[in-house]
């Protein structure tokens, strides 16, 4: 599988800085400068909006009539609070808008494929730095906190993507070494300086940012495949009790997770203690989701007509193209470097219809390699640089159980 370009002596360079710099050293002057460089990739993932479906997003703002007469409403300094006080605290509440959040999305991208003639977004930056292999290189750095799924969901995960493959061998599969899901993002498509100067305010608190889940143990379980026109991903939901056999009581004896503490309230104390250490998170998003990407379109030759040689024109119109993706950052211009592709509607249908037949399969599938609990085998991974497709730098490795 191939792997991402090499790093530039720049970020060498800066990841050695702040490896080696001061503990103490605040954020540097020209930090706010290096955020407002223009020269990173626009992202593939622009064309998604990451809009909050699960109903229970709307914040409680100070003015409103929530509340009791007389009251005056909370406030939110972190947007992971929000979904909890609108639940009430619920855990079932909690993971219930979860599930709502990935069906919803999933219906709302089921119709799109099935009638917009165009629906599928390339992931170019993927296509030339990791398969073509041109000497492109991803210039978007980023901060993240993932969690690493153990070794058996790695390889459940595996199965589900072989079942991908039978229909679409085009498909780009994310190698299962790479396999994670995005518990915090600090920032995103920045210069290796910026990601420098930030790991570098942050590194005092860094271990124990990445151990917090030895402690703090929050459990995932219902796998689905979640899906769009740009890629493919398993999402899990928050766990809750299972049901007790009334007529044993081993269940409920032996196990001792707190569901109380649910993926979403790790993610919250995630907000904060990273917030304490000295940085203000840049996150794209806080929908409700525990994610991980499995599958990307880099071509689009697996749902065009047989005498379409769509995969090789598109291809050529990206990388000649006067308006370089890669260089522009603009709306407009990633627009114009993607061919408008015009798809074949039954050989669309038969990709949905499997996804639809991978999530019945997923429905009804409860082995214990189906549920996780975040933390597993290791701790949180703080990683930095070009890590959109599984790749970066591990800065620290939190402690696994």
């Amino acid at each position: 599988m191939a792997t991402l370009a090499a790093a530039p002596p720049t970020a060498s360079t800066a990841l050695a800085a702040s490896t080696n710099g001061s503990n103490s050293r605040s954020l540097s002057p020209n930090l706010m400068a290096l955020a407002q460089k223009n020269d990173v990739f626009p992202l593939p993932d622009s064309l998604n909006s990451f809009v909050d479906l699960s109903g229970t997003a709307t914040p409680v703002r100070r003015g409103s009539t929530a509340g009791k007469a007389n009251e005056e409403p909370p406030t939110f300094d972190n947007p992971y609070n929000v979904m909890i006080h609108n639940c009430n605290h619920d855990p079932a509440k909690i993971r219930e808008a979860y599930n709502t959040h990935r069906t919803t999305r999933n219906s709302l991208s089921r119709h799109k494929l099935l009638t917009d003639p165009t629906p599928i977004k390339l992931d170019y930056i993927l296509l030339k730095s990791h398969v073509l292999q041109d000497g492109t290189v991803d210039h978007r750095n980023c901060l993240v906190f993932w969690a690493r799924p153990p070794t058996r969901v790695r390889n459940f995960i595996a199965k589900v993507q072989e079942k991908l493959k039978d229909i679409a061998p085009n498909l780009w599969l994310m190698p299962p070494p790479n396999l994670h899901t995005t518990v915090l993002e600090i920032t995103h498509s920045r210069t290796p300086e910026y990601i420098a100067d930030v790991v570098n305010t942050m590194r005092p608190a860094l271990q124990s940012i990445v151990d917090y889940t030895y402690t703090h143990r929050a459990k995932l379980t219902k796998p689905m495949l979640s899906f769009d026109g740009s890629a493919c991903a398993i999402s899990f939901i928050p766990a809750t009790p299972p049901t007790t056999d009334t007529n044993t009581s081993s269940t409920s004896e032996e196990d001792t997770h707190n569901y109380n503490y649910t993926y979403h309230h790790l993610r919250r104390d995630m907000y904060d203690i990273c917030k304490a250490s000295g940085v203000e998170i840049d996150s794209r998003y806080t929908v409700p989701s525990a994610h991980i990407t499995i599958a990307r379109f880099i071509t689009t030759e697996d749902h065009v007509p047989e005498n379409l040689t769509i995969g090789e024109t598109a291809v050529k119109e990206a990388v000649v193209s006067p308006t370089s993706i890669l260089a522009d950052s603009s709306q407009a211009d990633l627009s114009a470097t993607i061919p408008a592709v015009k798809i074949e509607k039954s050989k669309m249908e038969k990709w949905v219809d499997k996804l639809d037949e991978i999530n019945e399969w997923l429905a009804g599938y409860n082995g214990e390699d189906s549920e996780w609990v975040v933390g597993e085998e290791k701790g949180l991974d703080c990683r930095i640089g070009r890590l959109w497709y599984g790749g970066g730098e591990t800065v620290v490795l939190g402690k696994g159980f």
